[in-house]
């Protein structure tokens, strides 16, 4: 091929590409707002970035329904997804299914009120001390209130997304 059959890649189309070639693990960013109801987005833009005070960051486009939500109530809880929460995931990636993302199978009210999701390799609950905004995203800074692990030590991978599906681990950690 000769190389003006290429069509060159704008920047926002390379970095796509490149983040799309990211692993990462999937979370369930949570919340609740004035009237209790419940609120969320998948997100794998979240990383821990201190452990004293105990501190998370994610990252939430503005344009997110719960957007709105964790700005309003000033907290959110990020789950972390288990490999066998596929189905969940599904409908936290898709607006359309927004009425059936909450099975009450599947979540529980924690004692501050967010939203947990049962089965999760943690839970933690945060308080957002600091946001502000950048592109289209705000980012959140929550101290870490609380963590939810599981009652039982198993085997688990966490759900990964990697190149627009999921992935599995090999060699799942025991937890």
């Amino acid at each position: 091929m000769m190389l003006e059959e290429f069509t060159p890649l704008s920047l926002i189309q390379r970095f796509k590409a490149s983040m799309r070639a990211t692993a990462a693990s999937v979370s369930l960013v949570t919340s609740t707002d004035a009237v209790g109801g419940f609120h969320g987005m998948a997100a794998t833009s979240w990383v821990s970035i201190s452990m004293e005070p105990p501190s998370m960051l994610v990252t939430v486009n503005r344009s997110a329904s719960v957007h709105a939500v964790i700005s309003s109530s000033g907290r959110y809880c990020l789950n972390l997804m288990r490999d066998s929460h596929s189905d969940i995931l599904d409908r936290f990636s898709r607006s359309d299914m927004r009425h059936v993302r909450f099975d009450p199978e599947q979540w529980r009210r924690s004692t501050s009120g967010l939203p947990v999701l049962c089965g999760a390799l943690a839970s933690q609950l945060c308080t957002v001390v600091a946001s502000f905004d950048y592109g289209t995203h705000t980012i959140f800074i929550g101290r870490v209130d609380d963590v939810i692990l599981p009652e039982t030590s198993s085997q688990v991978s966490p759900l990964i997304w990697t190149n627009g599906s999921r992935a599995s681990l090999a060699n799942p950690a025991t937890v």
